[in-house]
């Protein structure tokens, strides 16, 4: 590297960290004053204190490896322990490339060369030569440079740390459950503090827990895995063409127990179907094609529906679900094309108890999924059958649909008059009052009566 034309003073404003500048400002004093050795000194001295300010920031973001660094460090620092201290500052390095990952394995080559020129400097038993170690004006220059460029100018980006913190966070009521929220979350959260390797491999990991099921507390959780990645795609775009180079030999490879989640995935992801070898896509259409409803028990096939490719099959699929299929399928996701057969259930319920848990389980699941023409469906569902508008907790159940619906995707008039003169003409428009309510509240008004009321 050529250091001769980088100008000292000016190196000095790119230090991020205001301490870490005053202590690398005493190096730069002591290489114009012609101390090299002391140059060097303070130089090891700056470094130290930035990696330290730096663990204090991961710490602070939850990364654990800093953490538990810095417990030794400020115990030992309480206790007056200069040994610990010492066997601290030595090790140093070595934890902040293979623990906390602030620095590189190249950077730490580098670094280390500084760490030894500094001890040849500071202890003069270190060199088996008579006279005292002289480093050159170009080595300390040399130093100075690297020690700026490679830690005390740069973000303390997260390591592998990144992994820890996100299971925890994925897992939380805290992580965001919109898809847009998802994106800018991970993207501020995670994709912003971390290097660029570590984006790769985050992007991996999710991408095996979508293929491949792991780990096992995900499961559940594709709601958020799915955007997550596309945060990686679209957020994080000079990491993703790594991440799909990887992730088309991870379906390629893929066994086949764990083909379902290759045709969710696709659905997902459709610009992978082209990039995948011919072998894989024919495997994949047969898996769609053989599907047996009766022995289906990985119902994230059912997303292949959005997959033009496999669409007709997967609309036979769903065709021959039974109740409890039905049920699980939409469970694992409330897709659109699942709602015909889940209002067409609800509609035939044949008891209260059974028409309470059909809105629960068929039903209640597409909250703030449902668009005008399918909230028609489910006002004329209620009132077609005694089962359903007269059942005890129908009306609580509507209601909590109605109030997770956006205002523009109420259902039509028409609906709505057909729903109002129905519970009128039963007489139970004081039990719907609050369902009446939400009905309202876009301007819609109650219609006059339709006919006289039955006695």
């Amino acid at each position: 590297m050529d250091t001769g034309f980088i100008d000292l003073d000016i190196l000095i404003t790119r230090i991020r960290h205001a301490q870490s500048k005053v202590y690398f400002l005493d190096a730069v004093k002591a290489y114009k004053a012609g101390a090299l050795r002391g140059a060097l000194t303070s130089a090891w001295v700056a470094l130290v204190y930035d990696l330290i300010a730096k663990y204090r920031e991961l710490s602070a973001m939850g990364d654990a490896a800093a953490t538990a660094f810095l417990q030794s460090w400020d115990n030992a620092t309480t206790a007056g322990d200069i040994a610990k201290l010492l066997q601290l500052e030595g090790g140093i390095l070595e934890d902040a490339t293979a623990n906390t990952q602030v620095v590189n394995r190249i950077a730490r080559t580098h670094l280390d060369r500084l760490r030894e020129d500094r001890h040849l400097c500071a202890h003069p038993a270190f060199s088996a030569e008579a006279d005292l170690f002289e480093p050159s004006p170009e080595l300390v220059r040399l130093h100075l440079v690297n020690a700026v460029n490679l830690v005390l100018s740069q973000e303390p980006l997260q390591g592998k740390a990144i992994f820890d913190l996100y299971d925890i966070d994925v897992q939380s009521p805290g992580f965001p459950t919109v898809h847009e929220r998802i994106l800018d979350y991970v993207e501020q959260r995670y994709l912003a503090r971390v290097r660029a390797q570590n984006v790769r491999n985050f992007g991996m990991v999710l991408a095996k827990s979508l293929l491949k099921g792991v780990p096992a507390q995900w499961e559940a959780l594709h709601r958020k895995i799915i955007p997550s990645l596309l945060a990686v795609r679209d957020r994080a775009a000079h990491a993703w063409p790594d991440v799909s180079l990887a992730i088309v030999r991870l379906i390629d490879n893929l066994e086949p127990p764990n083909r379902p989640r290759a045709i969710a995935f696709i659905a997902a992801f459709p610009d992978f179907w082209q990039q995948l070898q011919e072998p894989t896509r024919t495997a994949l259409q047969a898996t769609i094609d053989n599907a047996d409803p009766a022995a289906i028990t990985d119902y994230s096939i059912v997303a292949g529906v959005a997959v033009p490719q496999f669409r007709d099959a997967v609309l036979t699929l769903i065709a021959g679900l039974t109740r409890q299929q039905l049920t699980d399928a939409i469970a694992s996701q409330p897709l659109a094309e699942l709602w015909p057969a889940a209002a067409r259930e609800y509609q035939e319920s044949g008891s209260y108890r059974g028409s309470e848990a059909n809105f629960r389980d068929l039903i209640a699941p597409f909250a703030g999924r449902l668009h005008s023409e399918q909230l028609d469906q489910l006002l004329d569902a209620v009132t077609a059958n005694g089962q359903n508008w007269d059942a005890a907790e129908t009306d609580t159940l509507l209601l909590g649909v109605l109030r997770n619906t956006a205002p523009a995707d109420l259902p039509t008039a028409d609906a709505r008059n057909r729903f109002y003169q129905h519970i009128r003409r039963m007489r139970c428009t004081d039990k719907y009052n609050d369902v009446l309510n939400v009905l309202q509240s876009d301007g819609w008004i109650l219609p006059p009566p339709a006919q006289a009321v039955d006695d």
